[in-house]
């Protein structure tokens, strides 16, 4: 059909296209990504949600992007004092180990499961590099606490260096803090990045370039983040991402955001 010079198809070729994908092979693989969840001091409303949502539709994995474990006890604002999170380095493994059992309950087997670490995970290393903490051995490595390899993890465990790719996709932790993050990262890499960090949720465009900053889903006004100041943690923001992968390796990425720990996703509410 003609008008103005253009065509325009039939509304019922339309209508028969839609039927045919609706009912048709599902034709992406979809991941859940999160990151800066700050084990044991996550959000439950929004990590209940999560549960919900994972038990609800069926993803293909799921990609851990740094700062899983908040690792306080190993923190250097901690050295030399009473630590005022009340937490041992044990309890915050024993809580990351109950997630992770259940994240394993409601995916597929052989399902993709990454786990980069971030900077609060890099606390073991730099606890480590101390001499006489380095005579202890490899002991209480996060990798090995979690049991990541017997769980099937890919792990990349250089935060500073390492990112995994879904397509042309790249997930990493995050490097930069400012306050155009997403375009200082956009600018640096000249990549599609999506990453965590700055718990903070942005996105910055460029064409076919896109940076996705992603949140967190950490409870904000925990403990562990009595470091930052009020104006900063006033810029923080929950949140995560779902990332589809089609048969040509394109990527299509859902930026989740929360407000008042909770999430609507497909029309229907999850969290508090």
């Amino acid at each position: 059909m003609m008008k103005n010079g253009q065509y325009r198809p039939r509304l019922s070729n339309l209508q028969n296209k839609s039927a045919e994908a609706m009912k048709g092979i599902r034709k992406v693989k979809s991941y859940i990504v999160i990151g800066c969840v700050h084990v044991p001091f996550q959000n439950q409303s929004l990590i209940k949600g999560l549960i919900d949502l994972m038990s609800t539709y069926s993803y293909d994995g799921i990609i851990i992007a740094g700062d899983f474990l908040d690792m306080s006890a190993l923190s250097e604002y901690e050295r030399g004092k009473v630590s005022h999170t009340n937490v041992t380095l044990r309890e915050e493994y024993d809580t990351a180990n109950e997630l992770l059992d259940i994240f394993d309950s409601l995916l597929p087997k052989n399902s993709l499961k990454v786990y980069l670490y971030g900077n609060h995970e890099s606390r073991y290393w730099r606890w480590l590099s101390d001499v006489n903490n380095s005579k202890l051995g490899n002991v209480l490595n996060p990798s090995n606490e979690l049991k990541l390899e017997d769980r099937g993890y890919v792990v990349k465990d250089n935060y500073e260096t390492d990112y995994y790719k879904l397509g042309a996709l790249q997930i990493m932790h995050g490097e930069y803090y400012n306050i155009h993050t997403a375009k200082k990262h956009l600018d640096v890499f000249r990549r599609n990045v999506l990453y965590f960090h700055t718990h903070r949720v942005q996105l910055y465009r460029e064409g076919d370039f896109c940076a996705w900053n992603c949140g967190t889903l950490g409870q904000i006004d925990a403990t562990c983040f009595d470091y930052a100041k009020r104006g900063m943690k006033m810029q923080w923001a929950n949140g995560f991402a779902i990332v589809h992968i089609d048969e040509d390796d394109v990527h299509y990425v859902e930026q989740i955001n929360c407000v008042f720990d909770s999430f609507v996703y497909n029309g229907v509410k999850y969290g508090e």
